[in-house]
């Protein structure tokens, strides 16, 4: 049975992105403020609600491999998702894309910034972006985080990871790498013993 939905879930999951939409996309998510998490949130609501190109579960798998490996995690996830639906050029086009408004506004606000810096448009700059670009953070993070408030074993993961980042100071990388390896080797185990009794019980008819 679980075959079977798996197999449904695979279907109704199968679009593919163009190298357009891919540039699209990206072009869409670099233009988001609010930094990372803004950029994941349009990724999320492109790629997943709205293109259903790849599941939830996978988008999650691939934002939290891209925490992991030495680079910045947006660029991560560009070189993923571009290599995913166009291989090689497609990694081009999504890494272009993503940095493209940055790199223009960048060298634009400098520009502006170097003849108008004693202006009072700059000086209120730090009042009126910070809090837009902090509540956008926040929403960014809810809803990434939505299926994980409710009592799970994801939500215990997190709140233990939580209080070792904020109390012990341990390395975010070494709690990305340990909760990688609890999940690969141990919760792994546990889902396949849990889907056997499942299964068992269902042969025997109870």
């Amino acid at each position: 049975m679980k075959r079977a939905e798996d197999k449904q879930e695979l279907g109704d999951y199968a679009t593919r992105v163009t190298r357009g939409q891919l540039f699209s996309i990206f072009l869409k998510a670099g233009l988001a403020f609010g930094g990372g998490l803004g950029i994941l949130a349009v990724l999320e609501e492109e790629l997943v609600d709205k293109r259903r190109a790849v599941t939830r579960e996978e988008f999650l798998t691939i934002y939290g491999m891209g925490r992991i490996v030495p680079s910045g995690t947006m660029t991560a996830l560009a070189v993923a998702y571009g290599y995913k639906f166009a291989g090689i050029w497609g990694t081009v086009i999504a890494l272009t894309a993503l940095v493209l408004p940055a790199f223009v506004l960048t060298v634009a606000l400098t520009i502006a910034y170097r003849y108008l810096r004693d202006s009072r448009l700059f000086q209120l700059l730090p009042v009126t972006i910070v809090p837009a670009a902090l509540a956008l953070i926040v929403v960014a993070a809810l809803k990434l985080g939505k299926d994980l408030f409710r009592p799970s074993r994801e939500l215990l993961i997190a709140g233990v990871a939580f209080a070792l980042a904020l109390f012990v100071r341990l390395n975010p990388a070494l709690l990305l790498l340990a909760g990688g390896v609890l999940g690969a080797l141990i919760l792994k185990d546990l889902d396949e013993s849990k889907e056997s009794v499942r299964k068992e019980e269902k042969g025997t008819g109870t």
